[in-house]
């Protein structure tokens, strides 16, 4: 079978469609004798040694969409593939083959002021007609799975297939890298005294993730409770961001924006609770890379996290910031409580692994073609 997949995300992205375009196509080559081709934008060392096009992407007004919609189809039809994957939305158009698509949640669509106009023109303009031409629809949650049926009436078998996270061997849990060698360096704010606690956020910096709600609970712990933790909010600064940088403009509050993995795998292992406020999510990551390391978490019922993570979280309505501050508050005080949670979290978490997702997502594929 010849698979091709839309790899744009690996170069142009560094949040959650990156992080699983990424993730899937390494597990992916691993498996059986199919042939696989990527199609993406620029040189990039992850593509060495396997089967790839390069069509660059240019700042001319317009050319975006000439190349979306004519020179990757254009390339699609000659290179033949049986079936093509995008893995972010929108696309493939205009091919022969097969269609594969993954949609990662709704929220161009059921919250459109938390997105910028481009992107939600863009869904409205386009998605429901990828719906109707695709032959299988992928997604990572039944959450989304269902906020695709009541969206669009399509034909095509809509296959939830959970995400995966890197295993993480306990012994990375400890906290003598940042004691060396300290956090790693903010871009918006001062670095705080290495050897303080620290409440911990990761992930992209936009409204759709609910940080001024999260702000404002750590600010008047700090006041009420004297509370000894910095919050640390890490992650790649998004669109719409400015009142939530404004309002994080904090003695005690640390943003770094983007981190690396070695980074992100240490701010993980030392936070004292990992917090995850979003109004919705289509799956959620974060939190399960948390428990992974054996981080209690904080979480909102928003979207699909109510599903994956209700048994092996504090759970609270991400718009009620004093069941947010009651969490917290337990978890600092309560240590019973955290080594429960961390206790059943752990295990579940190892149940998610990218090897997984790219085996269900070949068997999704492949019976597509019989």
């Amino acid at each position: 079978m010849h698979i091709l997949i839309i790899a744009d995300p690996i170069d142009n992205q560094k949040a959650g469609v990156h992080t699983y375009t990424k993730n899937l196509i390494r597990e992916l080559l691993k498996i059986g004798d199919h042939k696989y081709t990527f199609i993406h934008n620029k040189e990039n060392p992850f593509f060495e040694n396997t089967n790839h096009q390069i069509i660059p992407i240019k700042k001319t007004l317009g050319y975006g969409t000439y190349r979306k919609f004519f020179l990757i189809p254009s390339l699609i039809r000659k290179l033949n593939p049986d079936i093509v994957l995008e893995p972010c939305h929108i696309g493939p158009f205009r091919v022969r083959a097969k269609r594969a698509v993954m949609i990662h949640d709704l929220t161009p669509i059921l919250m459109p002021n938390l997105h910028i106009k481009r992107s939600t023109i863009i869904h409205k303009l386009f998605l429901k007609r990828i719906l109707k031409n695709a032959d299988i629809i992928l997604t990572a949650s039944d959450r989304t799975k269902q906020d695709i049926k009541n969206y669009s009436h399509t034909k095509a078998k809509i296959e939830t297939i959970p995400l995966g996270i890197k295993q993480i061997p306990n012994e990375l849990s400890n906290t003598e890298f940042f004691l060396k060698n300290g956090y790693p360096k903010p871009k918006v704010v001062r670095p705080p005294d290495m050897k303080d606690p620290y409440l911990l956020y990761l992930g992209t910096i936009e409204p759709r993730k609910n940080l001024e709600t999260l702000i404002d609970a750590f600010v008047e712990l700090k006041k009420s409770n004297k509370i000894p933790h910095k919050l640390i909010l890490a992650g790649e600064i998004g669109w719409k961001a400015k009142k939530i940088l404004e309002k994080a403009k904090h003695l005690d509050i640390i943003m770094t924006n983007h981190v690396s993995e070695d980074e992100k795998e240490k701010l993980y292992a030392n936070a004292d609770i990992f917090i995850y406020p979003s109004l919705y999510e289509g799956f959620g990551l974060p939190p399960l890379e948390a428990m992974n390391h054996n981080v209690p978490v904080i979480c909102s019922n928003g979207g699909s996290l109510k599903e994956l993570y209700e048994n092996y979280a504090l759970m609270f309505d991400p718009k009620d910031k004093e069941q947010l501050k009651r969490h917290i508050v337990s978890l600092l005080e309560n240590n019973e409580l955290r080594q429960n949670l961390v206790e059943k979290a752990k295990p579940y978490s190892q149940k998610f692994t990218w090897k997984k997702t790219a085996e269900r997502t070949l068997q999704a594929l492949s019976g597509n073609l019989l």
